[in-house]
């Protein structure tokens, strides 16, 4: 029997974990460390890559060597990932003392210990930079926890997400958590620890004291993802802190005081113009602000406007600051028709609540009490459970709602929800139920079609009758993140010359002359627009009344569709205030002072602005 040699065994061949151990101890456990260590600051640092320096380096033109140094080892606006974890640092070391004495016990139960706080210091950084840079507001639990979940729940609903990309996102979130366990045992496994050198060991020690000496010099600051050292124990009671703050100013909403700030009884409207109240979904000043944006924006609103001029039409326009960033729709325009800055979720959720037996003195029942007809247009193909809508009705005082039920579509629904075209979706309300209106009516509608992720988008229809071609499809919006941010700004810039040209098609051909228009931003877009953008949104006013056009000109507002100052001169919460003022100079006729304009909306009793 010929029996085949096994060749000879290559000896200096190593595979990386044993080259590393037995041949460069230091450099496999630097290494491991920084990698561990700089993964904390990687998410913060994607988010927002397009604005931050991936290296630290001061601006040494502008600043002096104290202010350089400062710069680089305490704080820095540049979110950078080159920054240090307390608590990594100091659980790595401990577990290096502890084996280099041969603590086994203890040794142990910190090893376990150092991967539990390092998962957790994990899916706080991403958290945090979620609500860092896609909502610009600080990390608070009893803030974003409610709107969390029910977030995900209209994700999963309105963006008809795959269960392909479920299963990839499972698979990718564990591997990462895999590869994170194998990589702290890779760099604390005992005989690399035991082969460090002294100079690993004496580096180790320096920069531990450095680290504990900066900790208590700025351990109020150590919350705060601009310090070079952050501490995840620090950003867990500052956020305790904040949610228990949070909550205290809910429990002390106080509804006496609402009813007599908002109290216009004793005036009278003698003209009744029916009046469009229309949120443009995330219709954000970073149209002004940003070059990819800018000049198609400014060319397209005088062709708007001299539209406008030649049918008779008076439109004046400014910017007003928006309570949220990115997101909560709903906070943004409850804020403007109640009066009211609405912030966080749970304010939203505890108002609704208190107001489900007792009527809040709102915009809507103002007019209501006037003769109005409330109507609230809501086009989402998804519907809400009937408990829900019926909630949402006693919140809002809807008189009637227009539903995608009550539509009878049958055409292609498209984007978030997804929805019919805004072009159809306003054009049937008004031929089904404002044309021949007995009443005034209040039409209230959001647009979808703008709404994030702006893919697929209808075209303009010659007649939107038309758009109702039977045929079913479904056109949903491609997954978060799926979309490419070059792409996606194409995407929110036609999306707004959609919603725009629609809306002044709408106005100019509806035939209703008498109406008020009001079309309002309720948000900057998320992920093409920064925080240096601001919070604030366009706001146009759209009448054949030219007084009543002029009489916005003492809050800030301007002749035509742009504005020149690019500074907010109005809030959200203020609006209502401001409208009512001007509609009852212009239209009323009162026997009494009509009440203050409050800028800043309604200020409950021991309420703090978090801005």
């Amino acid at each position: 029997m010929t029996r085949t040699a096994t060749p000879p065994r290559n000896r200096n061949f190593r595979l990386p974990t044993t080259f590393f151990r037995t041949r460069y101890p230091d450099l496999g456990f630097w290494l491991s460390f920084l990698l561990l260590n700089f993964l904390l600051f990687a998410p913060l640092y994607l988010l927002n890559r397009e604005i931050t320096n991936f290296l630290p380096l001061p601006n040494l033109a502008d600043q002096n060597p104290l202010q350089a140094a400062r710069h680089v080892a305490v704080w820095r606006n540049n979110l950078d990932i080159f920054r240090l974890n307390l608590e990594l640092l100091l659980l790595v070391s401990l577990v290096v003392v502890l084996t280099r004495a041969e603590r086994a016990g203890p040794s142990r139960f910190f090893r376990i210990l150092l991967v539990f706080v390092y998962l957790a210091a994990l899916i706080y950084a991403v958290y945090e930079s979620v609500t860092l840079s896609l909502y610009q507001v600080d990390p608070v639990f009893f803030n974003q926890f409610k709107l969390a979940i029910d977030g995900l729940r209209l994700v999963s609903r309105h963006l008809h997400v795959s269960l392909g990309f479920y299963a990839i996102a499972t698979v990718a979130v564990v591997a990462l958590i895999f590869l994170v366990v194998r990589t702290i045992g890779f760099m604390l496994n005992e005989s690399r620890l035991q082969s460090l050198s002294k100079w690993s060991l004496a580096g180790l020690s320096v920069l531990v004291v450095l680290t504990v000496a900066f900790a208590g010099r700025y351990r109020a600051d150590l919350a705060s993802p601009k310090m070079a050292i952050n501490s995840l124990v620090s950003k867990l009671q500052t956020n305790i802190i904040l949610s228990l703050q949070e909550q205290r100013k809910i429990a002390a909403m106080d509804p006496s005081t609402i009813g007599a700030t908002y109290d216009y009884s004793g005036h009278d409207l003698i003209e009744k113009p029916n009046i469009y109240l229309i949120f443009v979904e995330s219709y954000g000043s970073v149209l002004y602000k940003r070059d990819w944006f800018r000049d198609a924006y400014r060319a397209l609103l005088p062709e708007l406007d001299n539209e406008f001029k030649d049918h008779g039409w008076h439109v004046t326009s400014a910017l007003s600051e928006a309570p949220t960033w990115g997101g909560g729709s709903w906070m943004s325009y409850t804020s403007a028709l109640f009066g009211l800055r609405i912030e966080t979720h749970p304010q939203y959720l505890s108002l609704q609540d208190l107001y489900q037996d007792r009527d809040y003195p709102d915009l809507a029942r103002t007019l209501q009490d006037q003769g109005y007809r409330y109507v609230h247009v809501s086009s989402i193909s998804t519907e809400l459970r009937e408990e829900q809508w019926q909630k949402h009705t006693n919140f809002y005082g809807v008189d009637e709602w227009l539903r995608f039920e009550d539509m009878d579509y049958g055409g292609a629904t498209y984007g978030w929800g997804p929805a019919p075209p805004d072009q159809y979706v306003l054009n049937h309300a008004y031929y089904n139920l404002v044309r021949n209106a007995v009443q005034p009516i209040l039409l209230f509608f959001i647009t979808q079609n703008s709404h994030y992720p702006w893919t697929p988008l209808p075209e303009l229809a010659t007649d939107w009758r038309s758009i109702d071609d039977g045929s079913g499809q479904e056109l949903s919006a491609p997954a978060p993140g799926s979309v490419p941010l070059p792409a996606l700004r194409k995407h929110y810039l036609r999306s707004i010359e959609y919603e725009l040209i629609s809306l002044t098609d709408f106005i100019l051909e509806s035939g209703d002359d008498q109406a008020i228009y009001v079309l309002i931003g309720d948000h900057q877009p998320q992920q093409v627009s920064r925080h240096n953008d601001g919070f604030d949104t366009p706001v146009h006013i759209v009448s054949k009344n030219p007084a009543l056009i002029n009489a916005f000109a003492r809050y800030g507002f301007e002749p035509g569709l742009t504005v020149s100052n690019l500074m907010p001169t109005i809030r959200h919460e203020g609006f209502y205030s401001m409208f009512m003022r001007v509609l009852l100079t212009e239209y009323g006729q009162g026997t009494r002072k009509l009440p203050p304009y409050l800028p800043d909306g309604l200020i409950l009793e021991n309420e703090t602005r978090l801005n």
